[in-house]
């Protein structure tokens, strides 16, 4: 019995720390407050992680573009996205970034994370920073559920800035 609830607490714990989450919501003092109601539109998107896909990869993909796109669903999904309407502008710079591989998360946990760190800047109409959101995602649990990690991790990240922009409660945090 004491080795089935080792496992079970070994089990959680391993989930907690698997797949994580870290954003925070920076003002920049003195600068416009960004109302939650505001409509945005995405930016310059930035990489600046360094990271190639290697020339035999299957399916490689542009992460500046990926980011963009994700940013842009996300924002619309939640009616905050207006390209031709905004005063807000969200450029985003891709600091870090690393696919990871789901079979090697199965064999040993923290192996093969997918990593997807990013800073996006809100500014508004004449180029001022008005604040800074932090955002980074790890996924380093899972098997076959966590296959195309390495793609959908711009869609959570991009989900995760939109939901700070719009949510009070999630700037507070």
């Amino acid at each position: 019995m004491n080795r089935l609830l080792s496992l079970l607490f070994v089990s959680c714990l391993l989930f907690a720390v698997g797949c994580s989450m870290k954003t925070t919501y920076v003002p920049i003092t003195g600068a416009p407050e960004v109302a939650t109601d505001s409509i945005f539109k995405v930016g310059q998107v930035t990489d600046k992680s360094g990271f190639k896909f290697p020339e035999n990869a299957e399916e490689p993909i542009d992460l500046q573009q990926a980011m963009n796109d994700a940013l842009q669903k996300a924002l619309t999904e939640r009616g905050a996205y207006g390209a031709d309407n905004s005063n807000w502008t969200v450029s985003v710079d891709i600091v870090s970034y690393a696919p990871g591989n789901a079979f090697a998360r199965w064999l040993m946990p923290g192996a093969g994370a997918t990593k997807l760190s990013v800073v996006a800047y809100i500014s508004d109409e004449t180029g001022l920073q008005a604040a800074k959101i932090p955002v980074e995602r790890s996924i380093g649990f899972g098997g076959a559920y966590t296959i195309g990690a390495w793609k959908y991790v711009f869609d959570e990240v991009a989900k995760e800035i939109a939901d700070t922009l719009i949510d009070p409660k999630k700037r507070n945090q």
